[in-house]
């Protein structure tokens, strides 16, 4: 089932985000995969490498922000307790569909992440977010991490897709960003937003444990694809933009790929690898002899 967060889990963050709307991921939950959807045989992986990560035990909680369309939440949840929450209804019912409809150990909860989280003090083992943390404000986050955390210790672990520099779809989201700018919007790029978040966790005493590659695939990917997916959505680079301003961004997006990248349908080859960046959370006695505890 579906739950909704309780209405004093829901009080606004003093840091709320004003940019980013998990709420534009409703449109597009049905299209997700379609457009953004990781390879299906490596999801079981990828859960596999958070539970060895997390050294997850038998009534171990695993808390996962933003599952998404339950892609790698369906492995998460068979081998462990499992919460996943999440803003938008519509990805929810994605991963519901999923997870089927048993409730068993595992719940799903709408709930902003950018306000207090619904889930108690000391209750979490392992806290896991794949491409969505970017979005949320990274002080608040650290807050939360700490606060539910496990007594005895707990790791945050944080997944994104690696793509080739020179990638059509990273040269195509870089020059997005740069048109976003010069119509004066600020894009979230995700790998400075997560960096601070990283620092931020550091500076409340967590050990970065660095990055392992977990999968690694080849994909032939052209302009237009990059620039249609992006029709679909109501915002870019997760913030909300007026819809002549989206679509005069997209225009010239297109009108780049035609000269840049050698023409719209053009298909260029190459590799996307699943990274996950993990950080230790000291168990509650190394916090408050950390130098940093006036942080807590």
């Amino acid at each position: 089932m579906v739950l909704t967060a309780r209405p004093h889990d829901l009080e606004p963050s003093p840091r709320r985000s004003k940019d980013a709307s998990w709420e534009l991921f409703d449109d597009q939950a049905t299209i997700f995969e379609q457009r953004a959807g990781l390879p299906a045989h490596y999801c079981r992986d990828i859960a596999n490498s958070v539970i060895e990560i997390g050294q997850v035990r038998a009534g171990d909680l695993i808390v996962e922000i933003g599952p998404g369309t339950g892609q790698i939440a369906q492995w998460l949840q068979q081998t462990s307790a499992y919460i996943g929450f999440d803003l938008s209804s519509g990805m929810l019912k994605e991963s519901q569909r999923r997870l089927g409809h048993n409730a068993g150990s595992r719940s799903l909860i709408q709930a902003d992440a950018n306000r207090s989280w619904p889930l108690a003090s000391g209750s979490a083992r392992v806290i896991f977010s794949s491409r969505a943390l970017h979005l949320l404000d990274h002080e608040h986050v650290a807050e939360e991490v700490f606060r539910i955390a496990s007594e005895d210790g707990a790791a945050l672990i944080l997944g994104r897709v690696k793509r080739d520099r020179d990638s059509v779809r990273a040269r195509m989201a870089r020059e997005m960003i740069e048109r976003l700018h010069q119509h004066g919007f600020e894009g979230r790029r995700g790998e400075k937003e997560t960096q601070k978040l990283i620092e931020s966790c550091c500076r409340r005493g967590a050990e970065d444990l660095g990055v392992a590659d977990i999968a690694r695939w080849r994909v032939s990917t052209s302009p237009r694809q990059s620039v249609e997916s992006w029709r679909c959505l109501t915002g870019l680079a997760g913030i909300k933009v007026p819809a002549q301003s989206r679509n005069d961004i997209l225009n010239e997006m297109e009108a780049w790929a035609e000269q840049e990248l050698g023409g719209l349908d053009r298909e260029i080859e190459s590799e996307e690898t699943y990274v996950l960046r993990s950080l230790r959370i000291p168990a509650v006695q190394e916090r408050i002899n950390s130098p940093n505890s006036d942080l807590m």
